[in-house]
C-alpha cells in the first residue's frame, strides 16, 4: 500500500518521495549549510559570487551526478541553488520542521490537458502540453501543483486543472 500526505493545493494528496537518499551524500535532508567559496578554488567547478558566499540555507534534495553528490539548497532568501559539496559548509543542525519529501502523481512525460484562465472570450483556455515537474513555491512547503510544457512556454497549475491524456 503507498503512504500519501495530505498537503498542498486544495487539500490534494501527494505521495510520499520514497527514493533513498544517496550514500555518497554527506549531507542530510534538512541540514543548515552556508553556501562558501572552495580553497583553492577548483576552476573547472566555477565559482559562487563574492555576495552569496556566507548565505545559509537548508538542504532540500540531492542527487548523484557525474561521481558525485549535488546538494539542492534554499537559501533564507528562498533562492533554491543546485550545488556540489565543494561549496556548502555544513552548520552543524538541521530543520525538523521540513514537510517529507513528494513525488508527481503524473511521471514527467506525461501528457495532459490543461486549462488556464479565462481567455480572451472570457471562457477557459485549454491546451495540451506535458508534465515536467512539480511546482511549489518553496522547497519548504509542500507541492501546489504541477508543471507542464506547453510549446515552448511553462505553466505552473494546479491538480485541478490537469486532465491525464
Amino acid at each position: 500500500m503507498s503512504k500519501d500526505l495530505e498537503s498542498g493545493h486544495g487539500g490534494y494528496r501527494w505521495p510520499l518521495d520514497e527514493t533513498p537518499w544517496p550514500e555518497q551524500a554527506r549531507l542530510a535532508y534538512g541540514a543548515l549549510v552556508a553556501l562558501t567559496a572552495p580553497e583553492p578554488p577548483v576552476p573547472e567547478l566555477g565559482r559562487l559570487g563574492e555576495e552569496l558566499v556566507g548565505s545559509r540555507g537548508v538542504v532540500v534534495g540531492c542527487g548523484i551526478e557525474g561521481e558525485g553528490p549535488v546538494y539542492e539548497v534554499e537559501t533564507e532568501d528562498g533562492s533554491p541553488w543546485r550545488l556540489r559539496p565543494e561549496f556548502l559548509t555544513a552548520l552543524g543542525g538541521r530543520r525538523t520542521d521540513l514537510p517529507p519529501r513528494f513525488r508527481s502523481d503524473l511521471p514527467e512525460g506525461t501528457r495532459v490537458r490543461i486549462t488556464v484562465g479565462p481567455a480572451v472570450e472570457g471562457g477557459p483556455t485549454v491546451m495540451v502540453g506535458v508534465v515536467t515537474g512539480l511546482w511549489s513555491e518553496s522547497a519548504l512547503e509542500p507541492p501546489r501543483g504541477y508543471t507542464v510544457e506547453v510549446g515552448e512556454d511553462t505553466h505552473c497549475v494546479t491538480p485541478e486543472q490537469v486532465q491525464p491524456l
